[in-house]
């Protein structure tokens, strides 16, 4: 009996529990990104980083700049509107290289969907105001900026609204977190992007609305 209890099969009350793995997956790509950017939030390099990112992610990066933005904003709460200065200006950049590649292929994609459909979607962009709302609206803002490329956006307006609707998006962030802190992190992560398209449709259908007016 006493060897059957003792018995290699038969575990004891103070075998220690097999660790639980918490380690990020290798093919999770975008959530290491996402952790690996966060790293940065507490480094002397942070201000110098969150305007490098905002950068590339207007051209190809595919985590938005915002996550680097919330913890050095709460970390810094004093410094939010040098943050979100920083961002919109990083971003704003970034998309002139973006509209440049687009631009570099605008015969390609006007011998793919024909010239009539590129000339369609440049009318709609004939309207500043509606520029700001596609800023706004279309998520993530490299699409917007290759795509203003392709069409040839007019080149004044498209900064214009890069900086209106990039500002509207960094400085949205910064006067929530300077307002109400830490609460705001879980909100922004969760409903970011139909908060961003909420608007963004709202800003083009009173373009619209007026103009049929």
């Amino acid at each position: 009996m006493t060897e059957g209890l003792n018995s290699p099969a038969t575990p004891t009350p103070a075998e220690p529990l097999a660790p639980v793995a918490t380690k990020t997956p290798r093919w999770h790509l975008h959530r290491r990104m996402y952790d690996w950017m966060l790293s940065y939030a507490h480094t002397k390099q942070a201000t110098a980083t969150l305007f490098a990112f905002s950068f590339i992610e207007a051209i190809f990066f595919p985590v938005p700049p915002f996550v680097l933005q919330v913890p050095m904003t709460l970390a810094r709460r004093h410094r939010a509107w040098w943050y979100a200065t920083v961002a919109t200006f990083g971003s704003v950049a970034g998309g002139m290289v973006g509209y440049l590649i687009g631009a570099v292929f605008h015969g390609p994609a006007t011998k793919l969907v024909g010239p009539d459909k590129l000339e369609s979607l440049h009318q709609w962009t004939e309207n500043p105001w509606l520029l700001i709302g596609g800023v706004i609206a279309i998520h993530p803002y490299k699409l917007f900026t290759i795509a203003a490329g392709l069409v040839h956006v007019r080149l004044e307006w498209f900064l214009v609204a890069s900086l209106i609707g990039r500002g509207i998006l960094f400085y949205g962030i910064a006067l929530l977190l300077w307002l109400f802190g830490a609460p705001v992190r879980t909100f922004i992560d969760k409903y970011f992007n139909y908060l961003t398209i909420a608007v963004g449709v709202l800003v083009i259908g009173a373009i619209v609305i007026f103009k049929v007016v």
